[in-house]
């Protein structure tokens, strides 16, 4: 049917609907009849040819079919042997549920067995707790604790509860059992050496040592596994204090007695006013103990592998445990009275500082300083320091003998003042009080009370001026002056010392740390070198302070000089009579008054002012009084020859002399007034010609002609103009 309906298709797509188109049919018919002519031939080649596409199609379906008949037997081998497999793994299913039976029933055997061995371990020490025999007692507690601290990481955790209780059974039976005989020989030993025992530090008997040997070595081997032990704290700060071998807490247990009897309820010696009693007595039982223990204990450790044990520091460790504990105790009392809450921290500090530089106490240790960090009490105690840092300057800057010098040949070019030395002594005991603290947050904060404390110092001083400002030689200001010299220098020192440079890199790392925090930047990016020193900021001040005193003295001095010299300046210069008239030169004689001063001045300066001041201000004083003389007195006078040796003698004779007392070689202060005299007196032809060579202008020989008469310092104009006041030459 669909043969046919093609083949009706095929004749109505060539023909169409038209009748007309039936003509077309014969060419249609011979169409078919070629398209029919080359199959057949195409049919026939194929049958007597090469082979053709019909042979090979045929012999590919044979081939396919007989790839198909293979697959089809190895489908059939395989579904074979798959069910052979199933059926030999149910056979292997069936023993692998009896052996995991029979591992199973193993494990609770082996479970079984443990637990029976620990029962066993545990009848042993029964025997041999009730029959004295200590070493084969502490023999299986030890293989008691191996076999716990192997069950660490077992999963059974039943199993693991039931030895640790078993452990902790036997711990507290052989510990008190060898607690009480041990606690009998110490008494014996007369320990603790307090009270009437203290003078009984002789050599114990052999006998007695030997057991005491034998008990402590029990005792060390006693202890339970770090895992299984847990210190029994009164507070969240012990948690800092690991626990102590139990020699040590058998040692320190008469003494923890007498500190609990004397120093809690209402004992006399229980007072708040005096937190330096319970310190004084950790203190006292540490130095007359610490050596015997050090002597006897620390051996007996190292002999049985327990080198790791610093006994020194455990009994250290152990006793101030007690003074943490007292002190934390107080604290929330003291808190609220300023004077008990000062006292309490001034004796707490000095426990710490006793026991780490007296007494080697570990810095990796916790002490007393720990607890003074709590938020709250550090708040309290850094506002305490700063109350009363103040109060005490008021004190120092008040005193009647503020300003004294201090004796002594070391400081006396210093001319140190009582005051400068004492605001330095407060500085200082502030940084020995805070300079154990571990955190560095919480040292920077005192650095910041100890540079706010230089500051305010600095401001008081300014106001003491303002409030005695008269003649600065004769006030306060000298003083002043010294004190901020010392203050300086003595910064300027600190600075570079080990604490302060620590604190200086940690101030930077927590500035890095904020300015990364504000840009959002990694904080490596912030950490550059670290320069300069924590004081650079105020040592500026100080310094900036002490040179605009230094230039006010220096200015008072040189205007009390300049007032004594209006007859000098006046002088008759030019009319004055030459060293050939006269017998010898002399001062000129209006200048005594004027040199008189200036003598005088430098004296008190001298006597007033620290060497360095002194010697700032002298050569302040040098120049001015140098551009005074040149400007007052050569360029507004003339000269004869008599005159002008006249000043030479005052400059070379006296001037020169009288700063010559303080240093060497002064005129190289004074390079004008000195080139003046030369060129004063030079031979009036050498004048001639050398004003000549002025007045051609020639730049490039200029400092030539000047450097051949002397002249180095002083500009060709200033020459001119000298060598023109000269009268024994024409101006030109």
């Amino acid at each position: 049917m669909d043969i046919k309906q093609k083949i009706i298709q095929k004749f109505n797509a060539q023909l169409g609907s038209s009748l007309k188109n039936l003509e077309e049919i014969y060419d249609f018919h011979e169409y078919l009849k070629t398209e029919k002519d080359e199959i057949e031939k195409s049919l026939s080649m194929a049958s007597t040819t090469a082979p053709s596409k019909v042979k090979a199609v045929v012999e590919n379906v044979e081939l396919i079919s007989s790839e198909v008949e293979q697959l089809q037997e190895n489908c059939a081998d395989l579904n074979k042997k798959i069910e052979e497999s199933f059926s030999e793994n149910d056979k292997n299913i069936k023993l692998q549920e009896t052996i995991d039976k029979i591992g199973q029933l193993d494990k609770s055997l082996s479970y079984l067995y443990f637990i029976k061995y620990i029962e066993n371990v545990s009848d042993e020490l029964e025997m041999s707790l009730s029959s004295d025999d200590d070493e084969t007692m502490i023999t299986l507690y030890t293989n008691l604790t191996n076999v716990s601290c192997q069950l660490q990481t077992s999963v059974c955790r039943h199993l693991v509860n039931y030895v640790h209780e078993t452990l902790h059974f036997w711990h507290n039976l052989i510990k008190e059992k060898l607690s009480k005989e041990y606690n009998d020989l110490l008494k014996t030993l007369r320990w603790p050496f307090c009270g009437t025992n203290g003078t009984s530090l002789n050599t114990p008997l052999p006998e007695i040592m030997t057991r005491f040997k034998i008990l402590t070595e029990y005792l060390f081997h006693l202890q339970l596994p770090e895992e299984m032990a847990k210190p029994v704290v009164t507070s969240a700060l012990l948690t800092d204090f690991a626990p102590v071998s139990l020699p040590i807490v058998l040692l320190v247990r008469p003494l923890r007695q007498r500190f609990i009897y004397h120093f809690t309820g209402a004992k006399l010696t229980n007072r708040q006013d005096k937190p330096e009693w319970f310190f004084t007595q950790i203190l006292t039982w540490i130095k007359d103990h610490v050596q015997w223990v050090q002597k006897y204990i620390q051996p007996i450790a190292d002999s049985i592998g327990f080198e790791h044990l610093d006994i020194k520091a455990e009994f250290m460790r152990a006793l101030v445990q007690l003074a943490v504990e007292k002190l934390h105790s107080e604290l929330p009392i003291a808190q609220y009275d300023d004077t008990l809450f000062a006292h309490l921290v001034d004796e707490a500090l000095g426990f710490e500082r006793e026991l780490r530089e007296t007494l080697l106490y570990p810095q990796t240790q916790p002490a007393t300083v720990f607890v003074l960090t709590q938020a709250h009490i550090f708040i309290k105690w850094i506002n305490m320091e700063k109350k009363y840092a103040t109060e005490k300057m008021d004190a120092i800057l008040s005193s009647n003998t503020a300003w004294e010098k201090l004796a002594g040949p070391d400081i006396d070019d210093m001319k140190v003042t009582e005051c400068a030395d004492a605001f330095l002594t407060l500085l200082t005991t502030i940084s020995d009080r805070y300079k154990h603290l571990p955190q560095p947050g919480h040292r920077l904060q005192f650095l910041e009370l100890q540079l706010e404390l230089i500051d305010d110092w600095r401001v008081r001083l300014l106001q003491l001026l303002h409030e005695n400002y008269e003649d600065p030689l004769t006030s306060l200001m000298p003083h002043i002056l010294n004190s901020l010299h010392y203050v300086a220098t003595v910064l300027e020192e600190w600075g570079v010392t080990v604490h302060f440079l620590q604190l200086q890199f940690f101030k930077k790392q927590f500035e890095a740390v904020e300015n990364a925090t504000d840009r959002g930047s990694d904080v490596s990016e912030n950490i550059g070198e670290v320069e300069g020193t924590v004081f650079d900021e105020a040592v500026a001040l100080l310094q900036r302070l002490e040179r605009e005193l230094i230039n006010e003295i220096s200015d008072s001095v040189a205007l009390d000089v300049k007032a004594k010299s209006r007859a000098y300046r006046t002088d008759k210069w030019f009319a004055m009579q030459s060293s050939k008239e006269v017998a010898s030169l002399s001062v000129t004689p209006s200048g005594c008054p004027m040199f008189q001063e200036l003598t005088t001045r430098l004296h008190v300066l001298h006597n007033a002012l620290a060497l360095p001041l002194f010697n700032q201000a002298w050569k302040s004083l040098a120049a001015q009084f140098d551009q005074f003389l040149f400007e007052e007195v050569v360029l507004v006078n003339r000269f004869n020859n008599g005159g002008a040796e006249q000043l030479q003698y005052d400059v070379l004779r006296n001037l020169f002399p009288l700063f010559g007392l303080y240093i060497n070689k002064p005129e190289s202060y004074f390079p004008l007034i000195k080139e003046a005299c030369i060129l004063l007196n030079i031979l009036i032809g050498s004048a001639i010609l050398l004003q000549e060579a002025l007045n051609n202008n020639d730049k490039n020989t200029l400092a030539e002609v000047l450097a051949d008469v002397g002249v180095h310092k002083m500009s060709p104009e200033l020459a001119f103009k000298v060598i023109a006041t000269r009268t024994d030459i024409i101006c030109v």
